[in-house]
């Protein structure tokens, strides 16, 4: 047992203790006992490596049922911030950076009408205030509402856009890191430090580290340690924030499933010739791990979400790069702005019409509720599969 391993038993034991307590009002004569019984464990087998750790994981498990309800509000009292949604909150940004921003915005409003306005703002400055309830339905039956977030997927994706454009300017991979961190918490301070976006933050720069220091097998623990620390802050977010929850399984599906959509995009020679296989394999894993949730919460799944996908995510980082040079442009003068606007323009007509087109189509999604009790059912299907495809891994590298 490694030292690495016995760390991240710790840390899933506290997380468990999180959950168990989110869930369930556990008493507290039983997280006494579990103090007692670790101490226990620890103490009368302490020559025996393995009963200290289960009995100090014991300890923790219970430090994280007693953190939980330490915080957890009473049942009459109003919900804290943690309970609202995402949307409803208030983004955290200063006066300067805010001033900023509104010059920003009123670029995009100037050059630009509905909804391509509203998409571009959501998309380079997470304004999603905007959208049309009509639009967001749109978005929602055609599966590619997910570009207008600043959420886990839409940062990881934008992380490895900034590593790719990095290493195209012809740094190394080192420098591409630093590159891609720098510019990731200056979108995310620009976009308005909203909780969502400086969870996924810390989630997609847990990602970019592990692939700086060759480590990528070091990502789940990395990954579980990110969590764990921002659950020790909040531990209500376990349960109460969506954003929470989408940033971490976007962040471990891209962990466990990209290789295999990576090798299957790459098989279709259009994605190969363009190098379009990562950036596919990227969206699709992420989007693989966070879709029963997103039944869970919002009702919908798209039919047509794969077809959707394929056609507009390959062209994200071009017309997130063209949003950027259209508004550093309209910084500068009206005149250029309305000069830059037109690339962002047809871009943004271009995804207007494929979802226009495809939200038409009678059995484009299927609206339905699932119980919480489907969930663990999913994500317990989802591991077996992707247990599986490690299995098959290791078993094609041992026969080479």
């Amino acid at each position: 047992m490694t030292p690495s391993k016995i760390f991240l038993y710790f840390l899933l034991s506290f997380i468990g203790g999180i959950f168990i307590s989110s869930f369930f009002n556990v008493p507290q004569l039983i997280i006494y006992e579990l103090f007692i019984l670790g101490a226990f464990y620890s103490i009368l087998f302490f020559r025996q490596k393995a009963v200290i750790v289960f009995g100090i994981c014991l300890i923790i498990l219970a430090s994280g049922i007693l953190r939980t309800q330490t915080v957890k509000p009473a049942e009459d009292s109003p919900p804290p911030l943690s309970y609202q949604t995402e949307e409803t909150r208030t983004p955290v940004i200063g006066g300067k950076l805010s001033a900023f921003k509104q010059k920003l915005r009123e670029v995009v409003y100037q050059n630009l009408s509905p909804p391509q306005s509203s998409i571009l703002a959501a998309i380079v400055l997470g304004d999603k205030q905007k959208i049309s309830s009509e639009w967001k339905e749109k978005l929602n039956v055609t599966g590619v509402r997910h570009i207008t977030a600043i959420s886990g997927m839409h940062i990881v994706i934008l992380s490895g856009i900034l590593i790719w454009l990095g290493i195209v300017l012809g740094l190394y991979r080192g420098q591409a890191f630093w590159f891609a961190v720098i510019l990731l918490w200056l979108f995310i301070l620009m976009t308005g430090a909203q909780p969502s976006a400086i969870r996924a933050g810390i989630m997609g720069s847990t990602f970019l580290f592990c692939q700086k220091i060759g480590r990528q097998k070091a990502a789940p623990n990395t990954l579980v340690l990110a969590a764990a620390g921002m659950l020790s802050f909040n531990p209500l977010l376990l349960r109460d924030s969506v954003g929470f929850q989408l940033s971490f399984l976007a962040t471990l599906g891209i962990i466990y499933l990209m290789p295999f959509f990576q090798s299957l995009f790459q098989r279709i020679k259009f994605l190969k010739t363009f190098n379009l296989s990562n950036l596919l394999g990227m969206t699709f894993s992420a989007q693989v791990f966070t879709l029963p949730i997103l039944i869970f919460n919002f009702g919908y799944l798209s039919l047509v979400s794969p077809v959707t996908n394929v056609l507009i995510v390959p062209l994200l980082p071009y017309l997130m790069a063209s949003g950027f040079v259209f508004l550093l442009g309209g910084m500068i003068s009206q005149p250029l702005g309305w000069i830059f606007s037109f690339p962002a323009w047809l871009l943004l007509t271009y995804l207007i019409s494929i979802v226009n087109f495809f939200s038409q189509i009678p059995w484009a999604s299927l609206t339905f509720q699932i119980s919480w009790l489907w969930l663990p059912l999913c994500y317990l299907i989802l591991f077996l599969l992707v247990w599986r495809l490690t299995q098959k891994e290791k078993l094609k590298f041992l026969n080479y």
